[in-house]
């Protein structure tokens, strides 16, 4: 992406009307645009198309050095096209869209860009770029351009923050997984929980349930079950999300569940409770763990007598052109310090579901705050 972008404008003033950002971007209905289903590198992309076709129009002249300050620590939160102060996301399929804002809070008055006149840029200030990419097309059939009033006011305030922790499997520790014994990295639980027999009871569960000892497995146990029926298994290139939900249900299923799609969409830490199990897919370096990191030791709520440090994850390697399962991670959670590393910073994210219909009323234009 062009490096100016990077800078915030001169003033507010300078800023493009979103009104001709929406028509500027009208170009770009029916482009084509092929989703790898990675979530960051398709955002990535949008990012990149959409700067590149507005930087065919005149721009905001950038703030000159020394005249602004980023108020974020580490300029989290802060637009990425940072030169037209807007974020851009992509929009698929689905019933509803959720839209995630990481690291501010578009409710609120809080000061991203600091002017040394004094004039300020706020987190309610950000626009946002919807792009709408039809999957069967592989082509740009929507643009929304909104303010963060109008989302507020058509679909409610941002969810409270959700805080997210986040550690990170090098490439070298991925290696290193992938060269073990079966391409499964394994520790056993440190003290012996519940028993294999177990097994023959699990479709009388729901894997959301409290953990039981008539229905925990050790993990030797569930290491088996995922070495022969996990393994090599492809799960379908589709939304970070959707992608989740499958693994989650591949998992319950092997293990001996019977689940519906409303148990998957139900969430919570761990996934599969039942068994104290945390389930994660891992097709970029960085793994979100979600509101508990296992680097500090925490009870988790509703789990007996689990902590965050002996809850069992269950990290699945997939590969990122087969989509096939090539390696697996299973260990208490207090063991994948030895492998990996923490992002020493947690990120929180403010989330707002907006209905998949609002964008199918406007495919084939691009709009401003309809």
């Amino acid at each position: 992406m062009d490096k100016r972008f990077k800078l915030p404008p001169k003033s507010k003033d300078f800023l493009t009307p979103p009104e001709e950002i929406a028509n500027r971007l009208s170009c770009l209905i029916g482009y084509p645009f092929k989703l790898t289903y990675k979530s960051r590198t398709d955002g990535s992309n949008i990012r990149k198309l959409v700067a590149k076709t507005l930087a065919n129009g005149t721009l905001p002249p950038g703030a000159p050095v020394g005249s602004y300050g980023i108020m974020p620590p580490k300029g989290k939160g802060v637009p990425k096209i940072l030169l037209e102060y807007l974020d851009t996301y992509i929009v698929t399929t689905g019933s509803s869209y959720n839209l995630q804002v990481w690291n501010r809070n578009p409710n609120i008055e809080s000061v991203q860009v600091q002017y040394n006149d004094g004039s300020k840029l706020l987190a309610n200030q950000v626009r946002f770029v919807f792009v709408k990419v039809d999957p069967n097309q592989n082509v740009v059939s929507g643009v929304a351009v909104l303010t963060p009033d109008y989302i507020v006011e058509k679909y409610g305030k941002f969810g409270k923050p959700t805080v997210k922790s986040q550690m990170i499997i090098s490439a070298t520790a991925r290696q290193a997984v992938l060269s073990q014994p079966n391409s499964i990295l394994f520790y056993d639980d440190d003290v012996q929980i519940g028993s294999s027999d177990n097994q023959k009871n699990l479709s009388q569960y729901n894997i959301h349930q409290d953990p039981d000892p008539e229905s925990l497995l050790p993990l030797s146990t569930i290491k088996e079950i995922v070495l022969h029926k996990l393994i090599g298994q492809h799960i379908p290139p589709a939304s970070t999300k959707t992608r989740g939900q499958t693994l989650e249900g591949m998992v319950a299923r092997a293990l001996g569940y019977s689940v519906s799609h409303g148990d998957l969409l139900a969430g919570g830490l761990p996934d599969i409770k039942n068994q104290a199990l945390e389930v994660k897919l891992q097709d970029s370096p960085t793994v979100d763990l979600g509101l508990y990191s296992p680097e500090f030791e925490e009870p988790i709520k509703g789990c007996g007598n689990f902590t965050t440090q002996n809850i069992r994850y269950l990290i699945v390697l997939t590969n990122p052109d087969t989509y096939c399962i090539d390696g697996i991670v299973l260990c208490p959670g207090s063991r994948l310090g030895l492998h990996f590393t923490y992002v020493p910073e947690q990120s929180f994210k403010c989330q707002r579901s907006m209905p998949m219909n609002f964008f199918e009323r406007h495919k084939g234009s691009s709009v401003f705050n309809p």
